[in-house]
């Protein structure tokens, strides 16, 4: 019974180790379209920040309970995200939105949408393929132009 027991425990942990991705890259794609202009605006209420603020780096949680980007926060929840990083590199506005990210045992694989990538990894739909990506362990990234300054970036490390 105690064997039993916990072999059913370890298969059960072995399945969803091996399981699909819970996210599919035209989910995120669609999910960027059919919300696109309120992107775009959360994209013009966020990079305002760094050049009124002068920061280098700021991070905005719909959990913060600060009312000074309430805004930003709302909009986030509109778009049914919890947190956006905002970056001013080079004198540029950067911003990412996750939208999943999982992992287990060091290894991480997140699903965002950057606005203004300084440096984009092209995406190459051969080698960046989802199904290419679902049979190998080794570290993948790259950004896929959507549309006003957005991108679907990957990344799997």
């Amino acid at each position: 019974m105690f064997f039993k027991k916990y072999s059913v425990i370890l298969c059960g942990l072995f399945l969803s180790a091996c399981s699909e991705y819970p996210v599919t890259d035209g989910e995120v794609v669609q999910h960027y379209y059919d919300n696109a202009d309120t992107y775009q605006s959360l994209a013009e209420q966020s990079c305002l920040i760094p050049r009124q603020e002068n920061k280098d780096f700021l991070v905005i949680s719909v959990n913060e309970t600060n009312s000074e980007y309430f805004d930003i926060q709302s909009t986030l929840r509109v778009l049914g995200r919890d947190s956006i990083s905002i970056s001013n590199v080079r004198g540029e506005c950067s911003l990412e939105v996750i939208y999943d990210a999982f992992g287990l045992g060091g290894s991480a694989t997140v699903y965002s949408l950057k606005f203004n990538v300084v440096e984009p990894i092209p995406y190459n739909k051969i080698v960046h393929a989802f199904k290419k990506r679902k049979d190998t362990k080794d570290d993948i990234n790259f950004d896929m132009r959507l549309s006003n300054g957005w991108y679907f970036s990957f990344s799997q490390n």
